[in-house]
């Protein structure tokens, strides 16, 4: 079994995406050998008001969700992304939440991403959090090409002890990685994905300090292909009980599924 954490459907507003639509993507998923993806909407990461493009994500995995796990997004800057959150958990059935703070324009460490990890917490759901979409440096001038640090999911994480965080797309070195230098932080639910991480200067180190405890699968596709976090799954030395829970273990404790 191996479920992909970190996979979109939709349309990106700066550049043409292939594999992006519940059918392409599924092929997508055969080819590589990829069982079930977690999956939200492109759009919402744009829209003020996210929640035409969650119900969107949910109307187009309809029947599918075997194989693609609906993730809403929440902007907690929009008045009304209590009751979003609510329907997209309580009437959409969907497994976790995506925060864009680089793109909704609030601090991944401030009282709007408190509020909502809190909130998520309260229902037993996982955060994920990109710390970018794309490469700032191939950015449209239309892009704000932010990016979100560990050092800020850190300290979200102290401020609300006991959520679940995926820190996805993140690029920090494991030397500077606060999540785990920081003892506060250090054993709680937080998890890096394979999509943008460097094997011998992040993943490499966390698993030998670690275990996989804090690792999972994760592609950013249809943004990139999934070959490169397939060969980053088998380069990481880990043993096979402890690839099996960076393929699909872990995954399935963070969404409750399996």
């Amino acid at each position: 079994m191996l479920i992909d954490t970190n996979a979109w459907l939709g349309s990106f507003p700066f550049r043409s995406l292939r594999d992006n639509t519940p059918d392409t993507l599924i092929a997508r998923m055969d080819r590589s050998g990829i069982d079930k993806a977690a999956v939200s909407q492109i759009e919402a990461i744009f829209h003020r008001n996210v929640q035409p493009a969650n119900e969107k994500l949910a109307s187009d995995v309809s029947g599918l969700t075997d194989r693609l796990i609906p993730m809403a997004t929440v902007n907690p800057t929009y008045e009304k992304w209590e009751d979003d959150l609510e329907v997209c958990h309580e009437s959409l059935g969907m497994k976790g939440v995506r925060l864009c703070p680089a793109y909704h324009d609030y601090s991944v460490d401030g009282p709007e991403s408190r509020g909502a990890l809190q909130a998520c917490k309260d229902r037993g759901l996982p955060v994920f959090i990109p710390g970018r979409i794309e490469d700032p440096r191939q950015r449209s001038w239309m892009d704000p090409g932010r990016t979100v640090d560990a050092q800020g999911i850190t300290n979200l994480m102290k401020a609300v002890p006991g959520a679940t965080v995926v820190a996805s797309n993140l690029r920090a070195g494991f030397s500077g990685l606060s999540l785990w230098n920081d003892e506060e932080v250090r054993d709680q639910d937080w998890f890096l994905d394979l999509s943008l991480a460097e094997v011998h200067n992040s993943l490499g180190p966390l698993a030998e300090a670690s275990g996989s405890g804090h690792l999972v699968f994760g592609t950013h596709v249809p943004f990139s292909y999934p070959g490169g976090a397939l060969v980053k799954l088998h380069q990481i030395e880990v043993d096979e009980a402890g690839r099996g829970e960076i393929m699909h273990e872990n995954a399935e404790r963070i969404l409750n599924i399996g």
